[in-house]
């Protein structure tokens, strides 16, 4: 971060109190590698936190490479004293970044990130989890690939994903996690309207304007030829734009103001430039958590969106356990 930036303030209070989004969410789960990327997702986790009263669980996990029945002494040895000073690290980042009157767990977990995290999240119940990524793309994201989006796959329950960004996020003191501008990808599927729930719990005390966008995608190898497309898409276009007056009628009859957009292109690209365009403060997309082969082959659009967009991603599964409530 550049000295001479200020970090970016992000919402502001309204009269309702702690709770008031109709959530129960008791147990928040944050992973964390020490670095300044995950330091970003820790305000949304501390915020959210204070407002429900949620136990915060910090969780580094250290990958282990080589199993000690296959290694020599000597590097067995190394690699318990790396292990112990990743716990004194985890400490002190504990004691450093969140405040001491918060109540935060702290574990120190082995093995493949992405598996250990979600397993605790399994086991501990936990009913979000707040990961920060980094963003890469291209070769470097091929030969890495990314914690963040595997977590997104395999989650239990709702991720609030956090881009690492060059001005850091900092909600005011008086601030609850408040979302101004709030864009909720559909595709009409139960799978969204999940989605768009969740917009309707955040923006409804919070006085937000949520964004309804529906992009839709060109076939790649047209039936009838190109030449058909642009009449095909009006008509589709009218079909879409009914289905999405029907959803925002829906939230203004909830109190929530709304809009809609309709978008042609590739989906995850067109809506993360929807997102950076309108300056959205949250995307809430859906997945469905396609099988292995499908999503090997097919990839996941709630992925890509993590991987590209501006903003901070909530992105919730078909079937999960979630913090709506009824």
């Amino acid at each position: 971060m550049n000295k001479d930036q200020a970090p970016r303030e992000v919402g502001s209070p309204s009269s309702d109190k702690s709770g008031a989004l109709g959530f129960s969410l008791k147990r928040i789960l944050v992973p964390t590698d020490f670095s300044d990327a995950s330091r970003q997702a820790l305000p949304y986790a501390v915020e959210f936190a204070k407002q429900f009263g949620a136990k915060l669980t910090l969780v580094h996990v250290f990958p282990t490479t080589l199993s000690a029945e296959l290694s020599r002494i000597g590097i067995v040895l190394e690699q318990k004293r790396l292990v112990q000073e990743a716990g004194v690290q985890l400490e002190r980042f504990r004691e450093r970044e969140l405040p001491a009157n918060l109540s935060v767990e702290t574990l120190l977990l082995h093995g493949a990130p992405a598996h250990e995290i979600t397993k605790l999240a399994k086991d501990s119940q936990t009913d979000l989890i707040i990961t920060a990524t980094h963003g890469h793309t291209g070769l470097k994201h091929v030969w890495l690939g990314s914690t963040a989006e595997r977590i997104v796959h395999q989650a239990p329950c709702p991720v609030l994903v956090v881009r690492e960004q060059p001005v850091p996020v900092r909600f005011p003191n008086s601030a609850l996690c408040r979302f101004r501008h709030i864009l909720v990808p559909t595709d009409f599927s139960d799978a969204a309207g999940k989605a768009l729930r969740y917009a309707e719990a955040f923006a409804r005390p919070c006085g937000s304007e949520v964004t309804i966008l529906h992009v839709i995608e060109p076939p790649p190898y047209p039936e009838f030829g190109y030449a058909h497309l642009p009449l095909k898409e009006r008509k589709l276009k009218k079909v879409v734009q009914d289905k999405l007056d029907v959803l925002t009628r829906e939230l203004a009859d909830a109190g929530v103001k709304s809009s809609s957009a309709i978008r042609t292109g590739s989906a995850f690209h067109e809506i993360a430039e929807q997102a950076s365009g309108q300056c959205a403060d949250l995307i809430i997309v859906a997945t469905r958590g396609r099988g292995t082969l499908a999503h090997a082959l097919l990839g996941s659009t709630a992925e890509r969106v993590v991987r590209h967009a501006p903003c901070p991603v909530l992105v919730v599964r078909e079937r999960e356990r979630q913090f709506v409530t009824a």
